[in-house]
């Protein structure tokens, strides 16, 4: 019978050594991520942490509801045969009124533009390592979860004057919540938010993607570029601490 704690915790294999490790669903990024084999070194690919959860339950047995068979449809009614209609008596042709002078169209009065839903509002940050970036309510939330931004950073939220962070009240909401994490996830790519940071520019201190910094030769020697400043990127080292 599988114990609470094994069913909290998602098991894999490194597919060049074939080593088994687990790992806590807590400790699992929410974003895909890959990670050297602790046995090999080579690089792994990890699931994020709803696709681990999901496939845990799936596993256990818990597998989604069928969906209920529709209802048959009612039969249509019988058809009703029209009423007679009586012939209307045309009304008296009306006396025209004398000529006058139409009346001025009234002056429309200037309407506000309708603010944008949080849903469809971006975000600046004046922050170094973020120039030319645009965020949506997601990738912030992903911003702060991760450390890269704090409560007294600069943001403009829709266009608005740049005002600190925590004031915002749809960003406030989500520095609370920090608070109360017990793990901070690794570093995202700040221009694909949703993908995992392995590099790091040296001169902005910009965290990047393998996209976001390709590998370059120069000579004989190959390095990475930051995509975003064409300076030199160097490695991020983060792997999970809770490997059995």
């Amino acid at each position: 019978m599988e114990s609470a704690s094994d069913a909290s915790r998602y098991t894999f294999s490194c597919p060049t050594c074939a080593g088994s490790f687990s790992i806590s669903l807590d400790r699992i990024p929410p974003v895909r991520a890959r990670f050297a084999c602790p046995k090999c070194g080579k690089a792994m690919d990890f699931p994020s942490r709803e696709e681990a959860r999901v496939f845990l339950q799936v596993k256990a047995g818990g597998g989604e509801p069928e969906a209920p068979e529709p209802a048959p449809a009612p039969a249509p009614p019988p058809p009703v045969a029209p009423l007679p209609v009586a012939k209307p008596t045309p009304a008296p042709a009306p006396t025209p009124a004398p000529a006058s002078k139409p009346p001025a169209p009234a002056a429309a009065a200037p309407t506000a533009p309708a603010a944008a839903p949080d849903s469809d509002k971006r975000y600046t940050v004046s922050k170094i390592g973020f120039e030319g970036d645009s965020f949506d309510r997601r990738a912030m939330r992903s911003l702060i979860r991760t450390g890269a931004l704090n409560e007294n950073d600069l943001v403009a939220a829709g266009g608005a004057i740049a005002a600190r962070a925590d004031t915002i009240p749809e960003l406030k909401s989500l520095f609370e919540l920090r608070k109360t994490a017990r793990t901070t996830p690794p570093p995202i790519c700040r221009k694909h938010t949703e993908t995992m940071a392995h590099f790091v520019c040296a001169d902005s201190g910009r965290p990047l993607c393998d996209e976001c910094a390709p590998e370059k030769k120069f000579g004989g020697t190959s390095i990475r570029v930051c995509d975003h400043c064409g300076g030199t990127a160097k490695e991020l080292h983060e792997a999970p601490g809770d490997l059995a």
